[in-house]
């Protein structure tokens, strides 16, 4: 066959001119080869494709001028199952790469990206996002970051977390979403939309927290968020934290392993500001200010216990 003959049934069928016998036959033998799971293109013989084609223009009850048609119409359903394959390997190719960048346990790390925009990882944090960032500024994060957007009223740019969506023009906000707890956002500067998977939205701005609360509704508060963002000056500010989430931050910025013998102990509160400081003097003051016990089992492994004397 010529290539101008494949050619031209190709754009025959792609812009729609085909008879109603024609786009019927086409279809059902290209829907006919996408079931067999080992099909190749170079396995579509003459005398199979007219056995399939036989049993199309059965089913469909055409008259004898069918046959006719029966190998310009092979060579259209092969031309659209070669196209159709050539165009899902194109998009697999030419994809864009995803991109991610990490902050492992006991470090943090800044990130530029494309469009002006800086992100502050926590430790144990990343975020991922696609190399044509700047046309779609979406990224999802896992972890804790801070925000400072660049103003594009054009290209809005979100954040996705393992519970809910943040969305904004130009601001800077902290997000804090490690799963083992429910999302928090607090605006710096600027208004931020968070959303929910219900679909409930809010608006919060600065100095507004929005916290995920019974995974459907958020709890509006208002504090200075800069104690949000302490931790980007390597300060760990603690306000009636509960000693399991305490535990949690500890291990992050530390890397280090920590238990509770007593599993009561994890609701205990404690407020408190550490400013650089060693792991050693933070456990320390931890546990004089509940009376427990710090016990190091190795220099990765802590347990937190009671004080008995």
């Amino acid at each position: 066959m010529k290539k101008e003959t494949f050619l031209l049934l190709a754009k025959k069928y792609a812009q729609g001119t085909c008879t109603p016998e024609e786009k019927t036959a086409v279809e059902a033998f290209f829907d006919k080869m996408q079931n067999q799971s080992t099909f190749h293109l170079n396995q579509i013989s003459d005398q199979k494709g007219d056995v399939i084609l036989d049993k199309i223009f059965l089913g469909i009850h055409r008259k004898p001028k069918k046959y006719i048609l029966r190998k310009a119409l092979k060579i259209a359903a092969i031309l659209v199952v070669a196209f159709t394959v050539a165009f899902t390997a194109a998009q697999f190719v030419f994809a864009p790469n995803e991109i991610i960048q990490t902050a492992a346990k006991g470090e943090k790390k800044e990130v530029l990206l494309e469009d002006g925009s800086v992100v502050v990882l926590n430790s144990n944090s990343s975020i991922t996002y696609f190399e044509d960032f700047e046309t779609a500024r979406n990224i999802t994060l896992s972890g804790e970051a801070y925000f400072k957007v660049f103003h594009d009223k054009s290209r809005p740019f979100t954040v996705q977390t393992h519970d809910v969506k943040v969305k904004v023009l130009g601001t800077s906000f902290d997000i804090n979403s490690y799963k083992h707890m429910l999302t928090k956002v607090s605006v710096v500067t600027g208004k931020v939309e968070v959303s929910s998977p219900t679909g409930k939205k809010v608006h919060i701005i600065k100095n507004q927290q929005a916290d995920f609360v019974n995974n459907a509704d958020f709890r509006i508060s208002a504090e200075d968020s800069r104690e949000r963002i302490a931790w980007t000056s390597n300060i760990i500010m603690l306000k009636n934290t509960t000693l399991s989430e305490t535990a949690k931050i500890i291990e992050n910025w530390y890397n280090v392993d920590i238990e509770f013998e007593d599993k009561a102990l994890q609701e205990l509160t404690i407020s408190g500001k550490f400013k650089d400081e060693k792991l050693e003097n933070v456990l320390e003051s931890i546990a004089f200010l509940k009376q427990l016990k710090i016990d190091y089992i190795t220099k990765k492994h802590i347990v937190i216990r009671r004080k008995t004397s």
